[in-house]
């Protein structure tokens, strides 16, 4: 009589697993919807709602002159958060969240006060990637990321120190962590190459002493955030000019005027960027 009624609940619990096998399969299957929407979410780069997908993110904002040194060493490989929101178009900035997705677009944009004065846009080379993934390649490095030079060029006609400034007063490619000889930039433009002497063309997160192909330092007191084309050799030129006050050692650099923050926009599908004069925010729309 025990083994029936052992085998009476082995049938009834036998009776059950359907039900709950049914129950797993549904959340098996929910589960599978949302990764597959938080991978749309990304590959459309955080469409917005309104269904447009031409949208470009800020992904770091540079500010030479807050106290904080946005170096070749400082958040471009690591992709932590830098600064805060409310403040990301007037200090150092870097967003974790857009520094991961994928990006075919960059735009360079000075602005002065969140106002557009000058920007150019390019198109990488090679899509798909994202702004940290660039930027962790760092051995060998010395990458040229763009081709055919910048996609769109506008600056406002009043703009003013444009004379030296590191991305728009030369042509050329983006070239990405740059280095050679201990010193190191994360961005600069090929047209702005001088001889092969790094301490002759300069860009945005830069370094004079360290172990650029693994991303550490040497001697923190040569470290600056941005540097403007210099229009001598090395051997005449023995003080830098560094915009601003955001560099390490002050006997050996100059400081010289802040020409603005350098705001760096990223994009999926956007290849066009709001003209000078647009005030900006964190996102924008170009649908």
């Amino acid at each position: 009589q025990w083994y029936q009624r052992r085998v009476k609940e082995f049938r009834r619990k036998l009776s059950e697993l359907p039900e709950e096998l049914f129950k797993l399969e549904l959340a098996v299957n929910a589960l599978n919807e949302e990764l597959e929407q938080e991978k749309e979410g990304i590959q459309s780069n955080r469409r917005n709602v309104s269904g447009c997908e031409l949208i470009w993110h800020l992904g770091m904002n540079l500010n030479p002159a807050d106290g904080h040194y946005m170096d070749y060493l400082t958040g471009w490989h690591s992709g932590g958060s830098i600064g805060k929101e409310d403040k990301a178009l007037a200090m150092d900035f870097l967003d974790r969240q857009v520094w991961k997705e994928p990006v075919d677009y960059l735009a360079i944009v000075r602005h002065q006060h969140g106002v557009v004065d000058a920007v150019k846009v390019f198109q990488f080379k090679h899509w798909g990637l994202s702004t940290l993934e660039r930027f962790k390649d760092m051995n060998p490095g010395n990458v040229i990321a763009s081709e055919g030079g910048p996609i769109q060029v506008s600056v406002d006609k009043n703009a003013p120190n444009l004379e030296d400034d590191p991305i728009f007063s030369v042509d050329g490619d983006l070239a990405l962590n740059w280095w050679g000889n201990y010193r190191a930039s994360r961005i600069m433009l090929t047209g702005g190459f001088t001889k092969g002497d790094l301490l002759t063309y300069h860009g945005l997160g830069n370094h004079m002493n360290c172990n650029c192909q693994s991303g550490s330092a040497r001697d923190n007191n040569y470290r600056y955030e941005i540097s403007n084309i210099q229009k001598c050799p090395y051997s005449s030129c023995s003080k830098p000019v560094i915009q601003g006050t955001d560099f390490g050692h002050t006997s050996y650099f100059q400081t010289g005027p802040v020409y603005g923050n350098y705001a760096l926009y990223v994009s999926l599908r956007a290849d066009t960027f709001p003209e000078p004069g647009t005030e900006l925010t964190p996102t924008i729309e170009v649908c």
